[in-house]
């Protein structure tokens, strides 16, 4: 704009058209959560949602669930998705668990949870977060 009149100054309709092919041809690539309900539907995270949801109704079993979170949560961090907050606390609470979890009984060591311990620790933190979510959001 011209700073003596509002009319557009020489130019700036090409630039603002330049600008517009520049912002088309390179779109927004960070994908950042921080609350449940805003986790894109087709993202790796949500794949990691929906694996906690399965595994701890009984429908996943245990060797399933920790060979799909590890997958997902490597094509989360290929796809520069970010969890933060409450959500993230909850992923990283939930990779804690699995690295006391072999999928392979013969691998175990010492200490390491059993199919039975990796469900009862998975489900009560995600039983924890979702009550969380429900006291903020009132559902």
């Amino acid at each position: 704009m011209n700073e003596k009149s509002s009319a557009p100054a020489p130019g700036d309709a090409q630039i603002d058209a330049a600008t517009a092919s520049v912002t088309a041809a390179h779109p927004h690539r960070i994908k950042a959560w921080s609350r449940f309900d805003d986790v894109a539907s087709a993202s790796a995270a949500a794949r990691q949602l929906a694996l906690l949801d399965a595994f701890t109704d009984g429908t996943c079993d245990a060797p399933d669930f920790a060979h799909g979170w590890w997958k997902a949560r490597r094509a989360s961090q290929a796809n520069g998705e970010r969890i933060q907050g409450a959500l993230g606390d909850l992923l990283d609470q939930v990779f804690m668990i699995l690295e006391d979890y072999s999928v392979d009984p013969d691998l175990a060591e010492p200490g390491d949870l059993d199919d039975a311990g990796l469900q009862t620790a998975v489900t009560a933190v995600w039983a924890a977060f979702r009550r969380r979510e429900a006291d903020r959001t009132g559902r």
